[in-house]
């Protein structure tokens, strides 16, 4: 039994059909052969650990039924140790058996420095985050290095940045000054699948930062590279940068705002800016949605958390910051899997329920 307080993050080392290997944090010293570890909220068990990695045994059912089938190499994971039985119980009781797949439609904004004046990478920016976008400006691809050619060196008279790290996704091209976005979408993005999460992402980034995104093809610009520059250079014109507002924000690290006034469509709910800026959303597959009640416990990548809302297939928690650094919520993008196990204590009472 687990408790849902995660005690240290790792990441994944290697995987085959069978098995799959962490790193080893260094105050898990107390391991043994069958230790029961809940790896993002799945109890696995060890068969063999070294120094710095452990190694775990998965069945097909755990790699189809949890996210652990979608992980990379590189990807980080929640940990935590079986409860001893003469611990505190804190958290909640979990179980490690994931029910289901959960899929964020929203995501909380990035936090802001700890003082006025800071600004460190650490905590305006997850480190994934912050590297992928680093190693994405170094390998772009034929459409992207085209159009960035076209936009460098303030060719259009404002200033682009490539691979830009904005809501816990990374945007192709970002300019700061009129937050304006654009994405360069290949055939992956082609599917229902892809358009959907397309959608939400680009919702989410409209509503929570007002950023406004355009979208090409790599065929428009490929072949129609002239086409694009006017249609990015007319909103230019069109779009001016929105004189600052009272109240609207402060510029945080790396261009990003952190709003200080409720989002549009909130307000006169009674929440306040700072419970608003640190919601997850999550939407739950429907077999789950009747164990899921406001002020209930869920566990989201094996992370206990309270339910505030529940509405239209998915439910809200509400993240703090600790949390959101010590745990891989913190890095989730809108689109993401997460595993998802509802509350015990819920599931037996609707149970014995008639």
């Amino acid at each position: 039994m687990f408790t849902g307080l995660i005690e240290a993050t790792a990441k994944v080392l290697s995987k085959d059909d069978h098995s799959i290997v962490l790193e080893r944090p260094r105050f898990f010293d107390d391991l043994k052969i069958g230790s029961s570890i809940a790896v993002s909220g799945v109890c696995l068990s060890v068969i063999a650990f070294h120094r710095r990695s452990m190694t775990f045994d998965i069945i097909p059912e755990t790699w189809s039924r949890t996210k652990l089938g979608m992980l990379r190499n590189g990807e980080s994971v929640n940990l935590e140790r079986a409860m001893r039985a003469a611990d505190r119980f804190e958290g909640h009781i979990v179980q490690g058996h994931v029910e289901g797949i959960g899929t964020v439609t929203s995501i909380p904004l990035p936090l802001p420095p700890r003082e006025e004046g800071e600004r460190t990478h650490k905590r305006a920016m997850n480190r994934n985050i912050l590297h992928f976008s680093r190693e994405m400006r170094k390998k772009p691809t034929r459409a992207e290095e085209a159009l960035w050619q076209a936009l460098r060196y303030e060719r259009l008279g404002v200033r682009f940045r490539r691979q830009y790290p904005l809501g816990g996704r990374i945007l192709d091209f970002y300019c700061p000054s009129l937050n304006i976005a654009i994405e360069v979408d290949g055939s992956i993005h082609r599917s229902d699948a892809a358009r959907k999460e397309d959608d939400l992402r680009y919702r989410s980034l409209q509503e929570y930062l007002g950023v406004r995104t355009l979208r090409f093809t790599n065929e428009d610009v490929l072949r129609h590279l002239e086409t694009v520059l006017t249609v990015i250079h007319s909103t230019i014109r069109t779009f001016p940068p929105p004189p600052p507002e009272e109240g609207s924000g402060v510029e945080g690290n790396l261009g990003i705002e952190f709003p200080t006034r409720i989002p549009p469509g909130r307000e006169g709910t009674g929440e306040r800016v700072e419970d608003v800026n640190s919601l997850l959303t999550i939407s739950l597959p429907n077999n789950l949605l009747p164990f899921v009640v406001p002020k209930g416990s869920i566990a989201i990548d094996g992370v206990s958390l309270t339910v505030t809302q529940v509405e239209d297939g998915r439910c809200t928690v509400a993240l703090i910051p600790h949390t959101r650094e010590k745990t891989t919520l913190g890095s989730l993008a809108i689109g993401d899997f997460v595993n998802v196990e509802t509350d015990f204590l819920v599931r037996s009472v609707r149970k014995e329920m008639p």
